[in-house]
């Protein structure tokens, strides 16, 4: 006899596996603190990487009117000290972001994670019941030919 709130509930499990397993179901390794911590290194890095290739981009499209401009030592540390402010403020807008994406991003993995815990456990107490079942009936058939 097939259950029909047991083959509900395997679909619905192995649906959840298939579509996010690689990424929901390892982040559930980490506590709060190392995830975000791993995500904004991680981000750190590329931002800091975007920032100078957009710097080299910007510098090999102008360099003839930068070199031109720099008669002075001063214009020169104006110049980083500008390079320097913007990375800065970049950086710390880009990790804000960041922060707050990977925050709720976190989040709402645990809460899908904690939706398929629960359906584990449900699914867990369905089978449980089923084998107990199955066990009486074997039990109760062992007693009937015990008796003739």
């Amino acid at each position: 006899m097939l259950n029909n709130e047991k083959i509900i509930l395997m679909t619905k499990l192995s649906l959840y596996e298939q579509k996010s397993e690689k990424k929901q179901i390892s982040t559930s390794r980490y506590f709060k603190g190392d995830y975000m911590s791993l995500k904004m290194i991680s981000s750190f890095i590329y931002i800091t990487v975007a920032y100078l290739l957009c710097l080299a981009m910007m510098i090999v499209y102008a360099a003839d009117r930068l070199f031109a401009s720099m008669s002075t030592t001063g214009k020169f540390t104006a110049l980083v000290v500008v390079i320097v402010g913007i990375y800065i403020v970049v950086t710390v807008v880009y990790m804000i972001f960041c922060y707050a994406f990977y925050s709720h991003k976190f989040s709402q993995i645990r809460k899908k994670l904690k939706e398929y815990n629960g359906d584990l456990k449900t699914l867990h107490r369905i089978q449980e019941l089923e084998y107990d079942e199955f066990n009486d009936e074997l039990e109760d058939g062992e007693q009937e030919e015990a008796q003739w």
